[in-house]
Parts: C-alpha cells; sequence; structure tokens
C-alpha cells in the first residue's frame, strides 16, 4: 500500500492547479507560447512532489527514479521553453544533455548501493542545482539580472530543502537510533506470547511545528516537514509568478506597440501621433515647435512598376532614417500609406530645414538595388508653430507648404512662409492624390 505525505501531495495538487491554469491562459492567447512549456513544467512537477516521499510495501527504486528525473525534467522544460519563446538566448540543450548524464550517474549509483531514502533526497537535487546554476550564470552574463536573482532564490530553496529536510542531510547526521532489545519468553500487554516485552520504553518526543528530526521507531512513517515543504513550494512560486508576470508584462508590452506604433517603421501611427503632439505643444511654452511633413514622390508609380514589396522596402528604410536621426524632443510618425510626420520640440525653422534636408538626400542616396531602377526621391513641407495655434492648423501649414514642394517638381524641402497662393488652390487635396 502506498504512503505520502500529505503536504507533498498538497504542493503537488496545487503545482497541478497552476499547470491547468497556465494551460488555459496559453489556449485563450497562443501569443503566450512560454504558458505551454510551463504548463508542462508544472505537470512534471506535480509528478515529482507526489513520490518523492512516497513509500510502497515493497523497495521500489522506480518511484526515485521517476521523483527525481521528473523534477530534473522539469527544470529543463522550463530552460527550453524560455529560449524557444526568445526570453534567454543560449541554446540549452547542451546543459540539458550534460545534467541528464549527471543525473543517470548519481541514480544508478544510488540503485547499485541499494542506498536508504534519505541519501535520494540528499543527492537527488545536485543535477537540478548543476543545472541551474551553469543557467544562472549564462543568465546574469547576458543581462537578465530580474531572471537571474529569481534563478538564485529557486537554487537556495531547493539547496536549503535538500540539507535540512528530515530525510536528507539532517537523517545522514542523525540517524535514528536501534530498536530497543526486547525480552524473549515474556507477555506483551496484548497477551501475544511471541511480541515479547521491551526493557525500556522510549521517552514521548514533543515535536513542534519547526522540529526538523526525524519521527522515532524502527520504521518511521513518512516525514511531516511543514515547514521545509512549504519554503520549497513558496520558492517554487515565487519563481513561477515572477516568470509568468514578466511574460505577461512582456505581452502586454507588445500588445501596446502593436496598438500604438506602425509594424512596417516602428514610428508611431496616426492616432498616437496626435496625442503625443498635441501634449508636446502644450508643454513647450515658449520654445519654438516646427512640424515637419515628408512624402515619397511618385509612390504609385513605385507600386505599380517595381512592385507593392519594392514600396514597402522604400517605406522602411525611410522609417529607419526617421527613427536613426531622431532629436531628443522629436516624435516621428507614419500618418499615412507614404506619408510621414515630425514634431521638433526646440527647434527653429533653420534647424527644422536642415533635419528636413538631412532625410531627404539620404532617402535619395538609398541603394535598393534591383527593386527600384531610379533613384527614389521625396518632398517635404515645414511650419512652425504660432502662438494660440491648433495641432490641426500646425498640421494644415505644414501640409499646405509639402504641397507647394510638390507643386514646384519634388524632391525638394518647402517652409510654410515659402508657400503663398500655390498652397490655397483649390483641389489640392485631390491633386496631391492624383500628382503623388
Amino acid at each position: 500500500m502506498a504512503q505520502v505525505d500529505v503536504f507533498s501531495l498538497a504542493a503537488a495538487i496545487t503545482a497541478l492547479l497552476l499547470a491547468a491554469g497556465l494551460l488555459i491562459a496559453y489556449a485563450i492567447n497562443r501569443n503566450l507560447t512560454s504558458f505551454g512549456w510551463w504548463a508542462g513544467a508544472f505537470a512534471l512537477l506535480a509528478l515529482s512532489l507526489a513520490t518523492v516521499t512516497m513509500r510502497l510495501g515493497v523497495p521500489a527504486v522506480w518511484v526515485k527514479w521517476l521523483s527525481w528525473g521528473s523534477f530534473y525534467a522539469a527544470t529543463c522544460l522550463v530552460a527550453y521553453g524560455l529560449h524557444r519563446s526568445g526570453d534567454t538566448r543560449a541554446n540549452p540543450l547542451a546543459r540539458m544533455v550534460a545534467g541528464g548524464v549527471l543525473f543517470v550517474a548519481i541514480a544508478t549509483a544510488l540503485t547499485v548501493l541499494n542506498a536508504a531514502p534519505h541519501y535520494w533526497m540528499l543527492f537527488g537535487p545536485i543535477p537540478v542545482l548543476v543545472f541551474m546554476v551553469w543557467s544562472a550564470a549564462l543568465v546574469f552574463r547576458a543581462g537578465s539580472w530580474g531572471y537571474g536573482l529569481t534563478m538564485v532564490f529557486g537554487i537556495v530553496a531547493i539547496a536549503i530543502r535538500s540539507i535540512f529536510h528530515p530525510g536528507g542531510f539532517s537523517r545522514l547526521l542523525n540517524p535514528p537510533p536501534p530498536p530497543p532489545p526486547v525480552l524473549r519468553g515474556g507477555f506483551a500487554p496484548a497477551s501475544n506470547p511471541g511480541a515479547g516485552i521491551p526493557l525500556q520504553q522510549p521517552p514521548p518526543t514533543a515535536r513542534g511545528l519547526f522540529d526538523l528530526a526525524p519521527p522515532p521507531g524502527p520504521r518511521p512513517p513518512v516525514e511531516h516537514a511543514l515547514t521545509i515543504t512549504l519554503i520549497t513550494l513558496a520558492a517554487l512560486l515565487v519563481l513561477a509568478i515572477a516568470l509568468v508576470l514578466r511574460n505577461v508584462m512582456a505581452e502586454l508590452n507588445r500588445m501596446r506597440e502593436r496598438s500604438t506604433t506602425d509594424a512596417m517603421t516602428g514610428l508611431l501611427n496616426r492616432v498616437t501621433f496626435e496625442e503625443a503632439a498635441a501634449l508636446r505643444l502644450g508643454e513647450t511654452g515658449l520654445r519654438p515647435v516646427c512640424a515637419i511633413l515628408f512624402d515619397i514622390d511618385h509612390f504609385k508609380r513605385i507600386n505599380d512598376t517595381a512592385g507593392h514589396a519594392a514600396g514597402d522596402q522604400v517605406i522602411a528604410r525611410l522609417g529607419q532614417l526617421l527613427r536613426e536621426m531622431s532629436l531628443t524632443h522629436g516624435i516621428s510618425a507614419r500618418i499615412g500609406g507614404e506619408e510621414f510626420a515630425v514634431i521638433l520640440a526646440g527647434s527653429d525653422l533653420a534647424a527644422a530645414r536642415l533635419y528636413a534636408e538631412a532625410i531627404r538626400s539620404g532617402l535619395s542616396s538609398a541603394d535598393f538595388g534591383d527593386a527600384v531602377g531610379w533613384g527614389v526621391t521625396m518632398s517635404a513641407g515645414i511650419a512652425i508653430h504660432q502662438p494660440g495655434e491648433t495641432l490641426h492648423g500646425l498640421m494644415g501649414r505644414a501640409d499646405e507648404a509639402l504641397y507647394a514642394a510638390k507643386a514646384a517638381g519634388r524632391d525638394r524641402v518647402v517652409v510654410a512662409s515659402d508657400a503663398t497662393a500655390a498652397a490655397h488652390r483649390p483641389g489640392r487635396a485631390a491633386n496631391r492624390v492624383a500628382s503623388g
């Protein structure tokens, strides 16, 4: 008949519940790829916790192999899952194989030597500790201090459990006393002639919550290591929650970025740009603020002649230029198909014009290979913010300057003060669409 420690069983049930919760979260949102690996790891951990203190009526070494093998497999699954999801850069396969060889060697030695259960409790976690220490060193070297410190906490907790567990190192240093001799030939209180009467009854031992000594008796019951089990479970939960929250926050950040940025260029989208630009206008005070609108010349011709892939390549290159040359107080965005906008706080018209010319020349000198068979150019319009002017008014004047640049032959930068009557022609928007 199997005998299991009640606290180990409770910990196993908790691990199973965590595995189920992570699996449900992964089923709801498949982008949380590491949750699937964590669910499998907690299922293996539940198997390990349920069997680590299991006793059967007959010796069963395979239970120890199953328990500590599941523990090591759970650790490997977490490490490999984090690598596959991109949270860690170092491939853990070599460490997994090395730790697996170490586990097989230790388990084989304990089996051949017919080691007592407390030796398994002491030496069983060694492959896990070696694997985690090795992994933590690589994580710290990569600069992931939060994940590394969490791993160190788990290493310390596992080591404490192995050393101070009643079935581990403390049992090795303080083995249970041998059973008292019995007087043959007497009669036991139950009138069993063959039972014998002990010469001296062992005195009762007071036991408390923090008592780490094994229970008395020739064959003590399964250890009720409440304190150590709770420490271990708390360490595992802290490790799991820390990494799960890290993945959740990363996914939330990715979702926020997808909702606020343009996927092709990495710049802000139109809605986010308007919100950020309005806030920037309210914060500038007396400092000058300039708005710049960029538009790729003959973009429709690029798509129609060279293909949409070439058009996407041109857009991505312009977005890269805006990111690389972004200023401290600048806000860059893709606000249309081939139209980009920049807000420069603290820059006058001269500085804004130099910036726009640098972007224009950077795109015209870009090499797109065989994708586009001619030099790609763009036009730009600049306007400086006037006192009391709204963002809509500022962007409207920059748009008029951009149209003037298009009307003047493209591939140039025009400031709003230079865009006079040509900027107010009727049907300007329709003409811009037709002219590209």
